[in-house]
């Protein structure tokens, strides 16, 4: 299978294909006819609308199920059509830290999410949440083993795998690199498909991005977006009186959360320093892969 994807890089308009039509209307789709199938088998076995205990990460993962379907098909297209005309396959640079020993990587990596966390906390008092959503994140954020294994487990792994191991990798090889992590970005925020979400989530995937971008690692973004997951889970089972828009600032007061507001910019910007300075230079992608197919020929 993995010579398949070896010879496809879905450019930025096929990536909004994917992650709006496949994704989100197609994926949908399918769930809902999922669900209303084995229930009319086992009554009560899954609920859209009352996702709780396993509905939640089953629901959850069966759109990206339809998403690898889609992809396997086109990669499969294009590599046959890579052997027709004799074609290379794309170049897939390894993982690489360069100067960053591993010890300091790993510890670095929290630093980066939960100084970012603390950064973006002001988001929260500013987008005001209604009722609904309220409620709806409350169910999201139940403190159980269900909700662990779809918040912290598999969604780290799979939008992770759609928004950088696809989108984002398929983009580097079309376009300006800022680009590329800005579209995969702002894809990121919208398949939260809320505001008070999205937001933070575009924050969160430039910095994904940029991790990507420059060490190709994409084990080292799913655990990324795993401490960014926990920390919520966590927060959700320590203060289970919690609101679910609840700042950290009315938790703390604001001596203390400006005291960390501090010490997160200036952590989270020597962290961004060092890791740009000490990362092995990015990989140079800046010639399509149809440009040196056609040089190559010529």
């Amino acid at each position: 299978m993995k010579k398949y994807f070896d010879y496809y890089r879905p450019k930025l308009g096929e990536s909004w294909l994917i992650l709006l039509a496949i994704f989100l209307v197609g994926g949908t789709i399918l769930t809902a006819s999922l669900v209303f199938i084995i229930n009319q088998i086992r009554p009560g076995t899954l609920s859209m609308t009352e996702a709780s205990g396993w509905s939640t990460p089953v629901i959850y993962v069966i759109p990206f199920i339809f998403v690898y379907l889609y992809l396997v098909l086109r990669a499969r297209n294009n590599y046959y059509q890579a052997l027709a005309q004799d074609k290379p396959p794309y170049p897939t640079p390894s993982p690489r830290l360069g100067r960053v020993p591993l010890p300091v990587f790993i510890l670095i990596m929290p630093v980066l999410i939960v100084t970012l966390s603390v950064i973006m906390d002001p988001l929260t008092d500013w987008l005001e949440m209604p009722d609904f959503i309220k409620e709806i994140f409350s169910k999201m954020s139940e403190n159980n083993l269900p909700t662990f294994v779809a918040v912290v487990i598999a969604a780290p792994i799979l939008e992770e795998w759609l928004l950088r191991g696809v989108a984002l990798k398929g983009m580097l090889q079309h376009m300006a690199p800022w680009k590329a992590i800005a579209w995969s970005a702002l894809m990121f925020g919208v398949i939260h498909a809320n505001p008070w979400q999205a937001i933070p989530a575009f924050l969160v995937g430039c910095l994904l991005g940029w991790i990507y971008y420059r060490t190709r690692s994409y084990w080292t973004c799913v655990a990324l977006h795993a401490i960014n997951n926990g920390l919520s889970f966590l927060l959700a089972g320590l203060f289970p009186q919690m609101s679910a828009d609840a700042s950290l600032r009315s938790l703390t007061g604001d001596t203390v959360f400006f005291t960390a507001l501090a010490a997160s910019v200036i952590l989270l910007g020597l962290s961004l320093l060092y890791l740009n300075k000490y990362l092995a230079p990015a990989p140079q992608l800046n010639i399509t892969y149809e440009q040196q197919h056609e040089s190559v020929s010529s």
